[in-house]
C-alpha cells in the first residue's frame, strides 16, 4: 500500500472497524531494538511512545501470564487484549523502552538470552553487522563466485542482513566457522564482548524490570536456531536458560521464545517437556482460545504509526487473507522446519 494512502487511512480513522473484528483475540506484539535517533532498524523512544499512546486508547494491555491463562482456559479476554514482548535482552530495552513502559504503567515481557546477559557472548547476527561496519574492505565474497560491494552504512547493514539470512540455514558449527572466515576475510578482529550499541542489559537491570512488571522470560542460552543443533544441545538451550533465569530472578520462568521463530515438532515438544507453559513464534497473526500455546502468533511492531496501526487493528490480517484467497494460496502454518 502506498505510504500516502496509508497515512490518509490512519488519519481518517479508517482502521477502527477492523479492531472490532479482532476484539476477542489476543494480540502479541514483537519488538527487538530501540534507539534515540532515526535508525531505520530500531524503534525510537518517540515512536514507541506513540505506539503505547495508541494502544492505551484502543487496546487493553495485559501481562503474558494473563494472556496465557485466558487462552488456556478458553475464556474471553478483555476486548482487544494486547501483550508487549521484546526479544533478546539488549541494553536499549532497559534504557529506552522500560522508561516508556513505566510512564504508561504497562506490563511487558522481555525474552532474554542468558549468556548474553551473563556478558559471555554477542548476538551472532550483530557480529556480522559489526564486521561489515568495521572493515576497510570495499567488497566481500559471500559465496563462491558471488562477490558484493560494500558501500555506505545502510548498504553494509543490508548486506549483513542478507548474509545472516543465509547463515540461519546452516548447522550451528558450520555457521560459527563461516563467521570466523568472514572476520578473517574482512581483516577485522571481533571483540570478545559486544561494544556499546550491541551490548546486553545487566542482571541488575533485568531484576529491576522484572520487579516492575516487565517480566523476563527465556530465549535460550546462546540464541542458536534450534532445528540446526543436535538434540542434546537443543535440550540444553531450553533447560539451562530456564534454570539460569530462575536462579538470577528468584522465581519460576514459564514462557519461551523460539530463536528466529524456527521450530519443528521435536523442538515444540521439548519446550513443553522442559517445563514451559507457552512459546511464541514469529508467525504473523492474532491468537484465540484453543490455540496451541507452543505455537503462539505475534505481530512485528513497525515504527511508523500508520504501519503500526494497520497491523495491530486487524486490517493487515484481512488484507493478507484476501490476497491468499485471490491467489488460491492456503494460510501458512507457523514457521516449522522439517523434523529431524
Amino acid at each position: 500500500m502506498k505510504k500516502s494512502l496509508l497515512k490518509t487511512l490512519y488519519k481518517t480513522g479508517a482502521f477502527a472497524p477492523f479492531r472490532w473484528t479482532k476484539r476477542d483475540k489476543v494480540l502479541i506484539l514483537t519488538y527487538h531494538r530501540f534507539g534515540t535517533g532515526d535508525d531505520r532498524w530500531k524503534i525510537s523512544a518517540q515512536a514507541f511512545e506513540a505506539h503505547l499512546e495508541y494502544l492505551g486508547r484502543y487496546h487493553r494491555i495485559i501481562s503474558l501470564d494473563d494472556a496465557i491463562e485466558y487462552l488456556k482456559e478458553g475464556k474471553t479476554p478483555p476486548a482487544n487484549s494486547t501483550v508487549i514482548t521484546i526479544d533478546d535482552g539488549y541494553a536499549d530495552a532497559y534504557e529506552i523502552a522500560f522508561p516508556v513502559l513505566k510512564k504508561f504503567g504497562f506490563p511487558g515481557t522481555v525474552y532474554a538470552v542468558t549468556d548474553f546477559l551473563d556478558q559471555k557472548i554477542w548476538m551472532w547476527t550483530d557480529a556480522m553487522r559489526f564486521l561489515l561496519q568495521a572493515t576497510d574492505a570495499t567488497n566481500l565474497e559471500i559465496d563462491p563466485g558471488l562477490t558484493v560491494p560494500l558501500t555506505g552504512e545502510i548498504g553494509r547493514i543490508e548486506t549483513a542482513n542478507r548474509i545472516n539470512a543465509r547463515l540461519k540455514q546452516l548447522p550451528e558449527t558450520v555457521k560459527k566457522e563461516r563467521l570466523r572466515q568472514f572476520a578473517s576475510d574482512l581483516r577485522v578482529e571481533l571483540p570478545v564482548l559486544p561494544p556499546i550499541g550491541y551490548s546486553a542489559m545487566t542482571w541488575e537491570q533485568a531484576r529491576e524490570m522484572d520487579r516492575s512488571g516487565v517480566k523476563l522470560e527465556s530465549h535460550t542460552v546462546s540464541h542458536p536456531i534450534l532445528t540446526n543443533v543436535e538434540r542434546d544441545s537443543m535440550e540444553f538451550e531450553l533447560r539451562v536458560s530456564k534454570s539460569r533465569m530462575e536462579e538470577r530472578l528468584g522465581r519460576p520462568v514459564k514462557h519461551f521464545c523460539y530463536p528466529n521463530g524456527t521450530l519443528d515438532k521435536v523442538v515444540s515438544d521439548a519446550a513443553m517437556l522442559a517445563g514451559y507453559e507457552s512459546a511464541v513464534t514469529t508467525a504473523y497473526g492474532f491468537n484465540e482460545a484453543g490455540v496451541d500455546r507452543f505455537l503462539l502468533n505475534r505481530i512485528d511492531a513497525q515504527a511508523p504509526i500508520e504501519n503500526f496501526v494497520q497491523s495491530v487493528s486487524g486490517f493487515e490480517d484481512l488484507r493478507k487473507r484476501s490476497f491468499r484467497g485471490s491467489q488460491y494460496i492456503p494460510k501458512p502454518a507457523p514457521v516449522l522446519a522439517p523434523s529431524k
